[in-house]
């Protein structure tokens, strides 16, 4: 114990010898002329900077809500609330105290921000603004009208990274001047996190923090998970442009990968005791990723925050002698300036910091700034009809294999099947058409919107169109314009498909469930350049518009962000506001439009939401998940859960829709299920409808029974009663209480049955 005291007690001596380098120096002009000022409306960063002297706060920026402070000598910052009286540090008060932290981590608790880069060599290093800018008196600052600009000179690293912090009425503006930053010597930089314990809750706080992995999961304040990773997962998934995920064999072997949800929503938040904030990452997100730890896990402190990806490293795959392969990474030629890494960090009323109240924040902030409008109508919920028109597989005909197509539901099928669920007392029904195109299973991209003749003609799918909507219902026909898995006919393998860092086309690969090792039985495919996308969705609309059909369902578009690091290739930063303008250009088009598992810049697009996500990916340092992605959208979008026959536990698919507002899905053909086995769609493990039909219904009448009074609501209210046990409130009009449990639990006077339910009406 003594000598842990001692070092304790060296390591603060020695911080507090760095500090007193630079407390007593004079303020003095910092010459930074040579720092880039090539974008637009950017501010002029070549003058006007001085390298502070004071070791305080002193106040840059106030207005009737927020006061900002800086400490002009070490870069903190502070944020006062005036409507709560609270104020939220950049770095916390304590942090020389903390008795866990050491080494890098110790240090990181003073820093503002921590870089990672390359070396010439390729060694990846990380450094603090603390021991690489502030310690070596690299840190200038600059206060003007719209705030304070700190420009970090990280001078043993040869790295110069620009700051600016402001106000507006309602948020905390922190920025990554991007077209600011220096590399002056041979190394690279490549990731920047910012302001790492912003808010940062101690072990005497109690609170939760907020992290958008798929539907939403909170990490309690303080849990005991000190041997957990850090929570870190990249906004709207896996960038496809970067590397093919392909291992080598002998790798493979014995390597998984973690089956992980995506990240729709570019936000995360904190709940401190009564107070809390949502911070909405608004520029740059499709670069960015969010991490997270509590209390243990390197530092005393439950802190959130997020990294800017400022370089990409893409990966390549070389061919060696005896026919081997080596993996290669290769930086990306240029980094992307071309805009800002920007967030809002909005603040929460004391006392209404829940997570309820950071959805209701955010989509506010979505109505505002993205045109997130009401789409839906009173009246009861859909019934969404999830259909497979064809497959193709290879069979044998007298010993030879041949490509052939099978129908699995033909357009009189798919009426049937309504006409079924009519006879029942089954109306809106919300039917999307998958595999309806002609050569449009997994074949070249179709942008003729031909029907399959085997299928039936189009006065067939006209009478299905007008049979639905004369129940209340409607048709969306499925186009996929993403993934390319046959070039030709219209599709060059090397002008119109997504290249790699090396400019070669990056190829795309299906794995063994979540092993590492490649499906052997599907081929490769290949993604359109991000560039080239709108010009195939412009081919479709106009022939689909021809055809004279209202609405569409279009795949992959929403939920799939992928840069191109080819030469002249795009910025994953620019993909979102490229499918938007996709979308918003189709939405002129069409009556409606229908996307699966959409992230945030696309689902504002959309009428309905398929496979949104039913939970997070369950990591380790979480504790809850929580339906906080259909509590932005609910009100406003219908939408559904993973479709209910493909459930492991159909049982439970009551409950979460109620809990979620969802509506049920069912993902069906009508013919030929054997052959679904062996197909690229042997995911329909139970998809035969007259299996499901009965239950179907029976499961459908008895949440719209519940949902019917809900659908233009919000969420206004959910919480986690006790394990196992959610409360959901709709509109502060209806609530509802489902339990999990196989045993039955009271709450307040009233008993809840095991995998159960009860409705109440909010007094």
């Amino acid at each position: 114990m003594k000598k842990k005291i001692i070092l304790l007690g060296i390591a603060a001596i020695v911080l507090i010898l760095i500090a007193l380098t630079f407390i007593n120096t004079n303020d003095e002009i910092l010459d930074i002329s040579t720092v880039n000022n090539n974008q637009e409306n950017q501010p002029d960063l070549s003058t006007g900077f001085v390298i502070g002297k004071e070791d305080k706060f002193q106040t840059v920026l106030e207005n009737d809500n927020l006061k900002l402070s800086a400490n002009l000598k070490n870069g903190e910052i502070s944020v006062l609330d005036k409507r709560s009286s609270k104020t939220w540090y950049s770095n916390p008060l304590d942090k020389e105290n903390d008795r866990l932290a050491n080494g890098f981590h110790k240090i990181s608790l003073f820093s503002q921000l921590l870089l990672s880069y390359t070396t010439d060599t390729g060694v990846v290093m990380n450094v603090g603004s603390f021991m690489g800018s502030v310690s070596r008196s690299g840190l200038s600052y600059r206060v003007d009208d719209e705030g304070i600009i700190f420009i970090y000179n990280f001078t043993k690293e040869e790295l110069i990274v620009p700051v600016r912090y402001s106000l507006t009425d309602t948020d905390f503006v922190a920025e990554i001047l991007t077209a600011g930053i220096q590399e002056l010597g041979t190394n690279k930089l490549t990731n920047i996190e910012l302001l790492p314990f912003f808010g940062a809750g101690s072990q005497e706080d109690d609170g939760y923090l907020l992290v958008p992995d798929g539907s939403g999961a909170l990490i309690y304040f303080n849990n005991g998970k000190g041997k957990a990773k850090e929570f870190s997962m990249s906004l709207y998934g896996f960038d496809n442009g970067v590397n093919d995920r392909l291992l080598d064999s002998a790798t493979a072997i014995g390597t998984s990968f973690t089956l992980t949800e995506n990240v729709y929503l570019p936000v995360f938040g904190e709940k401190c005791n009564d107070d809390g904030f949502l911070a909405i990452m608004t520029d740059g997100a499709a670069r960015a990723s969010v991490k997270a730890r509590s209390s243990g896990i390197y530092t005393s402190y439950n802190n959130i925050w997020s990294t800017y990806n400022y370089r990409t490293v893409g990966t390549v795959r070389l061919m060696q002698k005896e026919m081997s392969e080596k993996t290669v990474s290769i930086p990306e030629k240029q980094p992307d300036i071309s805009v800002n890494y920007k967030i809002l960090y909005r603040f929460l009323e004391s006392g209404q910091s829940e997570y309820s109240d950071m959805a209701k924040v955010y989509q506010e902030y979505l109505v505002e700034n993205t045109g997130l409008t009401t789409r839906t109508k009173e009246g009861d919920i859909p019934f969404y009809l999830d259909i497979y028109g064809h497959i193709r597989k290879t069979k044998s005909f007298l010993g030879i294999p041949k490509d052939t197509l099978i129908t699995t539901t033909t357009v009189k099928d798919a009426e049937n099947i309504v006409n079924e669920l009519n006879s029942q007392g089954l109306g809106n029904i919300v039917l999307k058409y998958n595999y309806w195109m002609k050569n449009g299973y997994y074949q070249t991209i179709q942008t003729n919107a031909k029907l399959e003749k085997k299928l039936g003609n189009t006065k067939d799918m006209k009478r299905l169109e007008e049979k639905l909507n004369q129940g209340e219902g409607s048709l969306y026909l499925a186009a996929e314009l993403v993934n390319v898995y046959k070039t030709g006919k219209g599709v060059s393998k090397y002008n119109d498909v997504l290249s790699s860092v090396a400019n070669t086309p990056q190829v795309q690969y299906e794995f063994v469930l979540d092993s590492a090792s490649r499906d052997p039985r599907y081929e490769p495919w290949y993604l359109i350049k991000p560039k080239k996308l709108a010009s195939y969705y412009n081919k479709f609309l106009n022939n689909f518009n021809k055809i004279g059909f209202s609405n569409v369902a279009f795949e992959s578009i929403g939920s799939m962000a992928y840069s191109e690091l080819s030469t002249n290739g795009t910025s994953r930063n620019l993909v979102p506001g490229l499918v938007n303008d996709i979308l918003q250009d189709a939405s002129d088009r069409v009556d409606n439009i229908m996307l699966s598992g959409a992230n945030e810049y696309a689902a504002v697009n959309a009428t309905h939401l398929i496979n949104t996500p039913i939970k997070s990916s369950t990591f380790d340092i979480e504790d809850a998940s929580i339906p906080f992605f259909q509590m932005v959208f609910h009100g406003y979008n219908y939408y559904s859960l993973g479709a209910t026959n493909l459930s492991s536990n159909p049982e439970v698919m009551v409950l979460k829709c109620l809990e979620y507002g969802a509506a049920p899905m069912y993902s069906w053909v009508s013919r030929n299920t054997e052959e679904l086995i062996g197909s690229r769609t042997d995911d329909l493990f139970s998809a035969d409808y007259r299996k499901w039909i009965d239950f179907a219904v029976e499961e459908y009448e008895e949440i719209n029974s519940v949902l019917k009074d809900t659908v233009t609501l919000p969420i206004t209210s959910h919480r986690i009663l006790e394990d196992g046990v959610r409360e959901t409130v709709y509109g502060n009009m209806i609530k509802v209480i489902v339990n999990y449990n196989s045993s039955s639990v009271t709450v307040g006077d009233n008993q809840i049955d095991g995998n159960g339910y009860q409705v109440f009406e909010v007094d």
